[in-house]
């Protein structure tokens, strides 16, 4: 053990029970971040403290600049007359005391450089990283790394939970940073304990470009040497994601291909992107979020929960006295429906109405229907099935990436909202098909700011923030200014990691409890640095982590340029080659089809929908006896001009 310095207590700055000041010599490796050891005798015991440097400076014996100055003759290069000794002090924050109790000033003792086994019990890891642990990088020089592990329930729960992420855009900090985690979550999470048979699984937002949309590819380029070195001391094969499921929206343009840069015959061949849309029973419970709170007042909800009630969810109804039982299955048969409710109120004599509805608020909730196909375009299914990733049970090990990069606003929010209530309703009533899900969500003080009001997304991340935990819903929150997200959801979080941050961002509130020599390293943090805050540390630690082991966006995006445009035929050629169908016996399948572009249309849904191994060639065999049904798009222009607002 090599001994550095000594504790030092003057009468300014006395030691206290969770800070202390040590000096020691200028050549030893230490600084801000840097791990140490203090070993001393109370008594009849021997006490041992383990602390983090947090602050440091250097002392000689000078008592002004000038007497510097006028021993050298106001010349740099002279060396001065007398050489004047110099040490380095250093401010330590308390990590950890042995023994815990009582807990009293530090004392005065030997300072040591922490090793391997110091670095262990000064972060409580030691009784964990066996068994419950997951590397979250590596602390110490490049010839001593030792790695770091968080507490598996502290960080995906049931204990608590969630992790918050933030760091300067573009700086390879977020995005690369979760992706690490993720890497090292699925290698290390054994399910079989107590709560967990099922794994673990991740479902991933790619908001911005191609950041998560080739995490399965191999790099352009072979990790440097000491990004291997460091995989190998994580215990991390360095290898892309083996296991992940790309999702998108339909083109609105062209139904034959999705809206997603990840349209390239090479990709889509190896690991085709599957399309999600949402059914009539999805735009029903979002109605508020399609159309906006503001412009859904009490009778125009109170006429939806009729509608989902009689025609989507309920056995149905007859409009006329005697008539047949009308039940509604896309949205244009709900709206045909509201046409002919509209139509009875008109005939009807005295009231006007159509039981308790008005006619102003059945023609209101009409239009708004009406405008959701043109709005949504893309995004709602033709013939009212949903489609997308929680249409069957998740696989533990396997990460689904919802792309929504290519949508407006409006659009992101009914995804982000959809999702989280599906994923919440089917946690609760366990049917997810795993123990543990991941759930991140990037530029999270867009989504969820704080003073941002009430909005459908952002009540949806707080309740999973809050209750998620219990649910096995776990939050990897991403954002550039953690100051402007809301303070329940950060608060939430037990888990945070702080990479780059800018200045401006570190003068805020949030940040305070930092020293000034932290946030100063933070804004000057390199790529591959980040500060963990974690349950079991005591204080933050700095720590060091590779490059994700897979092809960055912008490498993807330039190298599979997108390509769209596909006639139904070519997507259906593309779609049953990708499940694994001979080509020649496809194209032969294919062929007998004919030309009927709605015949081919249904039969590149039904592929699209297949469960995971099935038959395309028995899907095209079969699949021409079925009708193709799909609602007509209804327009405004159809509607009665008095709807039009």
């Amino acid at each position: 053990m090599r001994e550095i310095g000594r504790v030092i207590g003057t009468e300014r700055k006395p030691s206290t029970a969770y800070t202390f000041q040590f000096w020691a010599r200028p050549e030893e490796n230490l600084g801000i971040g840097s791990i140490v050891k203090v070993a001393a005798t109370v008594g009849d015991h021997d006490v041992t403290v383990y602390g983090v440097v947090v602050e440091a400076q250097g002392f000689n014996d000078l008592e002004s600049p000038l007497h510097e100055y006028l021993s050298v003759g106001g010349d740099a290069g002279a060396e001065p007359p007398t050489l004047r000794h110099e040490i380095r002090v250093f401010q330590a924050a308390v990590l950890r005391r042995e023994p815990e109790e009582p807990v009293g000033a530090v004392p005065l003792g030997r300072v040591y450089a922490a090793e391997d086994d110091d670095v262990r019990i000064a972060l409580r890891t030691e009784k964990y990283a066996e068994e419950y642990g997951i590397v979250c990088g590596v602390y110490g020089p490049k010839d001593a790394q030792v790695p770091v592990h968080l507490h598996r329930d502290f960080l995906l729960g049931p204990e608590s939970g969630h992790l918050n992420m933030t760091g300067t855009s573009g700086l390879a900090a977020k995005t690369s940073y979760i992706l690490f985690l993720l890497k090292a979550i699925f290698e290390h999470y054994e399910s079989g304990k107590p709560g967990d048979q099922n794994g673990v699984a991740a479902l991933l937002f790619n908001t911005k470009g191609g950041d998560l949309l080739y995490i399965d590819r191999e790099p352009k380029e072979t990790l440097p040497k000491e990004h291997l070195e460091l995989y190998e001391r994580c215990g991390i094969d360095p290898t892309p994601f083996k296991k992940v499921v790309y999702f998108a929206p339909y083109d609105a343009r062209n139904w034959t291909t999705l809206d997603s840069i990840r349209q390239h015959p090479e990709l889509e061949k190896d690991n085709p992107t599957w399309p999600f849309a949402f059914g009539l029973e999805n735009i029903i419970d979002h109605f508020e979020v399609l159309v906006g709170r503001d412009d859904l007042d009490a009778k125009a909800s109170g006429y939806i929960t009729y509608l989902r009630d009689e025609y989507v969810q309920g056995k149905g109804r007859a409009i006329e006295p005697g008539g047949p039982v009308e039940t509604a299955k896309t949205l244009g048969e709900l709206t045909t429906i509201i046409r002919k409710e509209l139509q009875r109120a008109d005939e009807s004599s005295g009231t006007g109405k159509f039981g308790v509805h008005h006619p102003l608020t059945m023609r209101k909730v009409l239009n708004r229907l009406q405008n959701l196909e043109h709005r949504y375009s893309g995004l709602i299914s033709r013939d009212g099935v949903t489609e997308g990733p929680l249409v069957k049970p998740l696989e533990p090990g396997t990460i689904y990436v919802v792309d929504v990069n290519e949508l407006d606003s409006d659009a992101k929010d009914l995804v982000f909202a959809s999702f989280v209530s599906q994923l919440k309703d089917k946690m609760e009533q366990r049917q997810l098909g795993v123990d543990r899900l991941i759930v991140m969500v990037d530029e999270m003080n867009k989504y969820a700011p704080t003073g941002g009001g009430d909005s459908h997304v952002s009540r949806a991340l707080r309740e999973i923030s809050a209750r998620g935990r219990y649910m096995g819903l776990t939050l990897f929150g991403a954002q550039q200014f953690r100051s402007r997200v809301d303070k329940e959801i950060v608060g939430n979080a037990a888990t945070h990691a702080f990479g780059h941050i800018e200045a401006e961002e570190l003068a805020q509130p949030g940040y305070s409890y930092f020293t000034p020599a932290v946030k100063e390293k933070l804004a000057t943090l390199p790529t591959g640095d980040v500060l963990i805050k974690h349950p079991h540390f005591a204080q933050p630690i700095f720590v060091r982590f590779p490059l994700p082991p897979c092809m960055k966006g912008s490498d993807g995006m330039r190298d599979f340029p997108a390509q769209r445009g596909v006639s139904a035929k070519e997507a259906l050629t593309k779609q049953a080659l990708a499940m694994g169908g001979n080509a020649n016996r496809v194209a032969d399948a294919i062929e007998s089809l004919g030309e009927g572009e709605t015949d081919l249309m249904r039969l590149l849904t039904e592929l699209r929908r297949a469960a995971p191994g099935a038959d395309p060639i028995a899907i095209l065999g079969t699949g021409k006896k079925k009708a193709f049904r799909a609602e007509p798009r209804p327009t405004i222009e159809e509607s009665d001009p008095f709807e039009k607002e």
